[in-house]
């Protein structure tokens, strides 16, 4: 394996006193160089770059235009200035756009003689061709300087154009090529693998699990990546799939778990749009160094049809939330089916649930594996859907009776399996209050709703509510189980209800 790349950090803050936090906490989980994004800094803030130094690390400093993304100005008259500023200061690297700066900056200073290596950047539309890119990385460069390349890419073009058109990637040498959009996170993560000088991150991810502040939504967290990378050929890939996927909390709970355990893996979230899309990307991730897949909506009953062997719940639920990669085989498993199993067991200890029948809100892969868990329990589901056809079909196949009639009355569980309460999904159109009352405990799969109509109309009829926290982190440590051998403690299964959930 090729040395590690270095871990470049990209400050999101506005101001100098922001940066040198992220530095310095950047610094502490393992950073190598620093990016300052001047074009970032809010007014007069340019006049306090020199507090930044001395610096723990080197830096960069970077003045993006808003041509190819940032905030900067376009203009070469605006923009000599303000880089032979940074070039007169004791930054180790200094960022010029081939399009607007080569040529343009003097590096020659009054001050001291000091080493400065130029990172020649091209930031470039998403109809910009294969051949292009392999132009740009290969063309003549200052002595020193390294190439750096960014673009967005669909993984259709990932994987038929792009990856194929570049190789051997070792002819370009020092060079970065990232891309945005869905696949950002692939490259990063196979920096290593394709030999390239750094890879762009961002500071290390908020303790709680919260929303991720990043120059770039495709950049990694040091702190999450750094081991992977310096675990060579021992670290391990893992990833959830669905569409949409940045609320996403399951690359936090299993980082947490695995930084706990001082396991060498690496855990991504990757936004696939289309069933062709997670179709064409199977062999190419499962060749990859990836070891297994989350899979959420809308491609649980699709993750099951690309498998060549499957678990009995996976076949239970006719849905597959986990794929793990094998030589030669692809396993699909569903552990929301174990999950839910194991959270009704619980109700049941704490007296919240006798046995009886379960209200099951949905007709999709969420409904299929809380009908599957109900049966495996010796009970049986209740569903109510909007579309009577689908209510028929769940009820016949797994035993139970259709939510209508004498049997919409409360019931002690009622398990909502719908995306209603996320983002765009502000309303229910099922009768569901008709099986709410005081006797009820509503468990929702919807963790931390953004419309938390549910949360609220059961409380007002008296109900007990719980949102998803529980059953992510459930369903969690069974694929965790699946991956590496044992499941994370019942100590950490809890850390990360608090940590990473903020539930109790």
């Amino acid at each position: 394996m090729p040395d590690p790349p270095l871990l470049i950090v990209s400050f999101p803050g506005r101001t100098v006193v922001a940066v040198k936090s992220e530095l310095n906490q950047s610094v502490r989980h393992g950073a190598e160089i620093g990016e300052v994004r001047l074009d970032r800094l809010a007014a007069g803030e340019e006049s306090r770059l020199a507090e930044l130094f001395p610096s723990p690390i080197p830096l960069i400093a970077t003045l993006r235009s808003r041509a190819e993304g940032g905030e900067g100005p376009d203009s070469p008259a605006e923009r000599v200035p303000l880089l032979n500023t940074a070039a007169r200061l004791p930054f180790r690297f200094l960022d010029v756009e081939r399009a607007r700066d080569v040529g343009q900056i003097d590096l020659s200073t009054s001050g001291p003689p000091k080493a400065v290596t130029l990172f020649v950047s091209s930031h470039l539309p998403e109809s910009t061709s294969t051949h292009a890119v392999r132009a740009l990385l290969s063309q003549s460069r200052p002595p020193g300087a390294v190439v750096k390349v960014v673009l967005p890419c669909t993984f259709d073009r990932l994987w038929s154009d792009l990856l194929p058109g570049l190789t051997p990637f070792d002819t370009y040498s020092p060079y970065i090529l990232h891309t945005t959009g869905p696949t950002g996170p692939i490259l990063r993560a196979w920096a290593h693998r394709l030999g390239m000088f750094g890879v762009y991150v961002s500071p290390p991810a908020p303790a709680s699990g919260g929303a991720l502040e990043s120059v770039e939504p495709s950049q990694i967290p040091v702190d999450r990546l750094r081991p992977y990378l310096h675990a060579g050929s021992d670290g391990s890939l893992f990833a959830v799939i669905g569409h949409p996927i940045h609320h996403s909390r399951s690359p936090a709970i299993h980082s947490l778990w695995m930084a706990r355990e001082r396991r060498c893996g690496l855990y991504l979230a990757l936004d696939m749009a289309t069933a062709q899309e997670v179709a064409e990307s199977i062999t190419p991730l499962s060749s990859g160094g990836f070891r297994g897949l989350n899979v959420t909506h809308p491609w649980k009953q699709l993750a099951l049809t690309l498998a060549s062997q499957a678990h009995p719940a996976a076949e239970a639920a006719a849905a597959a939330n986990t794929l793990s990669f094998r030589p030669g085989a692809i396993s699909a498993d569903n552990t929301d089916v174990a999950a839910v199993r194991r959270r009704l067991s619980e109700l049941k200890e704490e007296g919240k649930w006798d046995g009886s029948p379960v209200v099951v809100l949905g007709g999709g892969g969420a409904a299929r594996s809380a009908l599957a868990a109900t049966s495996s329990l010796g009970s049986s589901g209740i569903v109510i859907t909007r579309r009577p056809d689908v209510a028929e079909a769940l009820a016949r196949e797994y035993g139970g009776k259709v939510g209508k009639g004498p049997l919409l009355r409360p019931a002690r569980v009622v398990i909502h399996a719908t995306l209603a309460g996320r983002e765009g999904a502000p309303h229910l159109d099922v009768p569901w209050t008709d099986v709410v009352d005081e006797s009820t405990h509503l468990l929702d799969f919807v963790y931390d709703p953004v419309y938390p109509f549910l949360r609220e109309g059961a409380r007002a009829r008296g109900a007990t509510y719980e949102d998803g926290a529980r059953l992510l982190v459930y369903q969690a440590a069974e694929s965790y189980a699946l991956w590496w051998g044992t499941p994370p403690s019942s100590e950490l299964q809890e850390t990360a209800l608090r940590e990473v959930m903020c539930a109790a």
